[in-house]
């Protein structure tokens, strides 16, 4: 009877006999490797036995030591040749491959979001020119040069101006409204008055106070002014708001 070690595939003949129905625990004395054997079909004793050498002691556990086939005495059994078929070596793991495809992903993440960001900066500089101007104070002449002025204030100012006598003594006088076009409460700026001539050089100026200090939501403040006597050659009046640094 030959049976094979279905661990390491050494194959063993044994003399009829040794396994019996219904089978047996028996052990590789190569592997050390225990299987139960089944007892297969009953054949006429083999004339010339062949004894299989004794197994060393298991280093390993045995679970039923009753039923373990014992080593017949006498010389090795020769075991067939067993080939050993070398395996692939196993798919890199973690490190390597992984790293560069993270680093990958990042790389066309930052990419992506970089085109967005290009994409989506004129939409938004055309969409909030007043939040832009307010955070930016520079872009109000970038907006006034696109024929896109800004009112950065959020303020506008409507002003009138006549001119009198006082007693022979010729005097502009000037009315005006300050309207907050914005949604939220803001400090009056000052107003700032000047007199140019006919080829718009500036001849005079002054500052005057709105008669309100802070105008809420889309409220309307006012205030007025005073010249006498003008320059001689004074053509006409600007009226705006005082600018940082003046």
């Amino acid at each position: 009877m030959i049976i094979t070690c279905p661990r390491c595939a050494t194959r063993y003949l044994l003399e009829a006999g040794v396994v019996r129905p219904p089978g047996r625990q028996v052990r590789c004395a190569r592997c050390q490797h225990t299987w139960f054997q089944d007892a297969g079909p009953e054949l006429p004793p083999t004339p010339v036995p062949i004894p299989v050498e004794e197994a060393p002691t298991p280093t390993g556990p045995v679970t039923d030591k009753s039923r373990m086939l014992p080593a017949p005495s006498g010389s090795v059994a020769q075991p067939v040749p067993n080939f050993d078929i070398p395996r692939p070596p196993p798919p890199p793991t973690g490190g390597g491959m992984t790293d560069r495809l993270r680093a990958r992903s990042r790389s066309m993440a930052g990419i992506f979001a970089l085109v967005a960001l290009v994409a989506g900066l004129p939409l938004l500089f055309f969409s909030l020119p007043e939040e832009i101007v307010q955070i930016w104070p520079e872009s109000a002449s970038l907006y006034e040069w696109l024929g896109r002025p800004v009112n950065a204030r959020g303020f506008k100012i409507v002003a009138t101006h006549t001119q009198e006598l006082n007693n022979t003594v010729p005097v502009i006088s000037i009315k005006g409204q300050i309207i907050n076009e914005t949604d939220r409460e803001l400090a009056v700026p000052k107003v700032r008055l000047a007199v140019r001539d006919a080829r718009g050089r500036e001849l005079y100026h002054w500052v005057v106070a709105a008669d309100q200090e802070r105008l809420g939501g889309h409220e309307e403040g006012t205030f007025s002014a005073r010249l006498e006597s003008p320059p001689a050659d004074a053509h006409d009046l600007e009226v705006r708001f005082v600018k940082a640094g003046e």
